[in-house]
C-alpha cells in the first residue's frame, strides 16, 4: 500500500522516528539525558498485528517498526549508536542479528544494565506459531524468546560483567514477564516462552543477575525465583500515563527499590506521589537478604493467591439450593 507515493513501511518508519525522538526530547528537557528504552509489542505492531494474514496483520512492517524504535531511541542525530562502550571485550550490542539496534548493554557507575528485545519471528514467518503442549507462542508468527546468537551475546555480556569486580550489580530488562503469576490490568498478558525453565532465565540465574525488570501487564508484582538457592528477583511494573514509577538507589552492597503511586483529587498528571512499595537487596554479607513490602512485597507462589469469600458472605446453610429436592 502507498499513500502519496510513500510506502506503508516508510510511513511507519517516519511516524515512529518522529514519536521516539520527541519522547527522548521530553525526557531530556526534564534532565533525563540517558534513556534505556525497551521494545514492547505495541512498538512493533501489537499482538493482533503479529498474525500472518488478515485485515489486522502488520507482520510485513515489523522491520520498519523495529528500525524506527532503534533509530529513534538509540541513535544520535548523526546516526551514531548511543550505547557503544564495550563490556569488557564484548560488543555492547548483538551485531549481525535482528536485534543489533534494540538490544544493548550499558554500564553506569557500579551497575550493568542489559536491555533485551525479546520478540522473535518464528521461522520465515510464513505461518502462525503455537505449541499448546509447552504453552509457547499463540501470538501469530512472533513469539517471546531469546535464543541463538542473540542469547550467546547476552551470556557473553554477563560473563564479562562478572569478571569485572567494579560491577557490583546487574539489571536486565525486557518487555515480557517470566515468572508467573503476575497481576494484570487490561492487557494481553503475554509472557516469555519457557518461563523459569527458559535458557534466558537460567543464564540470568547462573551469572547472579540481581533484578529482571518487565512491563506488559500494566500493574506491579515482585517475585523471586522458586529455586531457594537463587536470589534473582523479577519486578514487573508500569502503569499507564506515568501514574506509577520506580526509583532505584544503590551503594556497592545495597539495592533499594521504591515504588511510587499517584494520588490526589486529580489522579493524572498532578505530581502528587506517595511511596506504595519497597524492596531492598542487601549483599553486605555472604547471605543475601531480600526484604519487601507494599506493592513490591514478594508474592508467595506456594500459597493461595486468590481467596473467595462466598461462604463468609452467604453461608451455604442459610440459603436454599432449589435444584436438590427429595422425591
Amino acid at each position: 500500500m502507498a499513500v502519496s507515493g510513500i510506502t506503508t513501511e516508510k510511513s511507519i518508519y517516519k511516524a515512529g522516528l518522529n514519536c521516539y525522538k520527541t519522547v527522548r526530547k521530553l525526557f531530556s528537557t526534564a534532565s533525563y539525558d540517558t534513556l534505556l528504552a525497551t521494545v514492547g509489542d505495541h512498538e512493533i505492531g501489537g499482538n493482533s498485528g503479529f498474525v500472518v494474514s488478515g485485515p489486522r496483520s502488520k507482520l510485513s512492517t515489523v522491520p520498519a517498526y523495529r528500525k524506527a524504535f532503534g533509530d529513534g531511541y538509540n541513535r544520535d542525530d548523526g546516526g551514531l549508536f548511543l550505547f557503544n562502550q564495550l563490556i569488557g571485550n564484548v560488543s555492547p550490542r548483538p551485531l549481525g542479528t535482528t536485534y543489533e539496534d534494540t538490544s544493548f548493554a550499558y554500564r553506569h557507575k557500579n551497575a550493568l544494565f542489559a536491555t533485551v528485545d525479546a520478540f522473535k519471528l518464528v521461522g520465515d514467518g510464513d505461518s502462525n506459531y503455537i505449541d499448546r503442549a509447552k504453552g509457547f507462542g499463540g501470538e501469530g508468527a512472533i513469539t517471546c524468546d531469546v535464543s541463538g546468537d542473540h542469547l550467546d551475546w547476552f551470556e557473553s555480556v554477563l560473563v564479562e560483567a562478572r569478571n569485572d569486580s567494579s560491577i557490583k550489580h546487574i539489571f536486565v530488562q525486557a518487555h515480557l514477564p517470566i515468572i508467573q503469576p503476575v497481576r494484570k490490568v487490561q492487557c494481553s498478558g503475554q509472557f516469555m516462552d519457557g518461563a523459569e525453565k527458559s535458557q534466558f532465565w537460567a543464564i540470568m540465574d547462573r551469572y547472579d543477575v540481581d533484578i529482571y525488570f518487565a512491563g506488559e501487564v500494566h500493574s506491579n508484582t515482585a517475585s523471586k525465583s522458586k529455586d531457594p538457592a537463587s536470589n534473582l528477583v523479577q519486578i514487573v511494573s508500569g502503569y499507564k500515563a506515568f501514574s506509577n514509577f520506580l526509583v532505584i538507589n544503590m551503594t556497592d552492597d545495597v539495592i533499594d527499590v521504591k515504588l511510587f503511586n499517584e494520588v490526589g483529587d486529580k489522579q493524572k498528571w498532578n505530581d502528587q506521589y506517595v511511596e506504595d512499595g519497597h524492596l531492598t537487596i542487601d549483599k553486605s554479607s555472604a547471605d543475601i537478604d531480600i526484604s519487601s513490602s507494599g506493592e513490591l512485597g514478594l508474592i508467595d507462589t506456594a500459597s493461595a493467591l486468590i481467596k473467595f469469600d462466598f461462604q463468609e458472605m452467604l453461608p451455604l446453610g442459610s440459603r436454599q439450593v432449589s435444584a436438590l429436592q427429595a422425591h
